[in-house]
């Protein structure tokens, strides 16, 4: 039987609308057996009850996380996997990258209220996203008090008042690298599909691949081959520049749940095999389940 495996997921403890419980338990109908909960710029996922749930199921949780970072004024993703959550380093890392983004949605939030859009900061600061809805603080909270019809709605909000992710004073690329290899992972670049300039119907893709070479030199160890918004061609030329120079395969969903849940699918959705991810999951089939 084919053993799955889904290396990048997002809980409610970032911006995903499922607990961690409740993706463990998507992964076990799902035929899951190798799982990474990826959540943005935390590790709160990883507790004693969820590592057990994980070890009765028969799933190995490799623990992960994604940071983001900017990379020559321009933010990135940057997966870490098999790193070990306790790293003080690290946590520093995570509480820094949540922190300032949080205060650039405080930002933006006073300009709305100066601009007499109905939104209140004391309001905001008291205020708690609903169980299983996904997305961040001030989608929900907008969404709340009637300013917006949907989560993602309120996203045209940072554009309009120019409010870009890549002027956040996130990690820089080096900083998220050191601070993962610190913490005994493997760095892996996310969905570079999606963050790098590829257009799926263009005839040349030079462009594309010649960031993607840039970036590789600075110290990742591994690319997301396979991604929901990856085209199977992509896909295929990813997996043969990892084989010829390399680098670790990953692969995942990143699952937000109801959080864009028509792009993200379910956990196991991209169904990718034991087998492609083998280098990178190898890694950790003998250590104990528990970080």
């Amino acid at each position: 039987m084919t053993r799955y495996a889904d290396l990048h997921v997002h809980t409610n403890m970032s911006d995903g609308s499922h607990t961690p419980q409740e993706v463990l338990a998507c992964a076990k109908e799902n035929n899951v057996s190798y799982l990474s909960i990826t959540d943005h710029n935390t590790l709160e996922a990883y507790t004693q009850a969820v590592w057990e749930k994980a070890r009765q199921w028969g799933i190995r949780l490799i623990p992960g996380v994604e940071l983001d970072v900017i990379y020559k004024g321009k933010r990135y993703h940057l997966l870490g996997y098999g790193i070990h959550t306790e790293t003080p380093s690290l946590r520093k890392a995570c509480a820094y990258n949540a922190q300032v983004q949080e205060k650039d949605n405080l930002a933006l939030l006073r300009r709305m209220e100066k601009a007499g859009l109905g939104v209140r900061e004391k309001e905001y600061m008291a205020y708690k996203i609903p169980a299983g809805r996904g997305g961040w603080k001030l989608l929900n909270y907008l969404l709340d008090i009637g300013l917006t019809k949907t989560l993602l709605e309120g996203i045209k909000y940072y554009a309009e008042y120019g409010f870009h992710s890549s002027s956040i004073p996130f990690l820089s690329l080096e900083e998220g690298l050191s601070v993962i290899k610190q913490a005994s992972g493997v760095p892996v670049l996310a969905h570079p599909g999606e963050q790098l300039p590829y257009n799926p119907y263009a005839a040349d893709h030079s462009d594309f691949w010649l960031a993607l070479e840039e970036l590789l030199k600075t110290g990742i160890q591994g690319v997301e081959c396979i991604h929901p918004l990856h085209d199977f061609a992509l896909e295929k030329a990813l997996i043969a520049l990892c084989q010829e120079k390399g680098f670790l395969i990953s692969g995942g969903t990143d699952f937000h749940g109801h959080f864009f849940s028509k792009q993200k699918q379910t956990v196991g959705g991209q169904m990718v095999s034991r087998d492609v991810v083998r280098q990178l999951v190898d890694r950790w089939e003998d250590a104990p389940n528990f970080s």
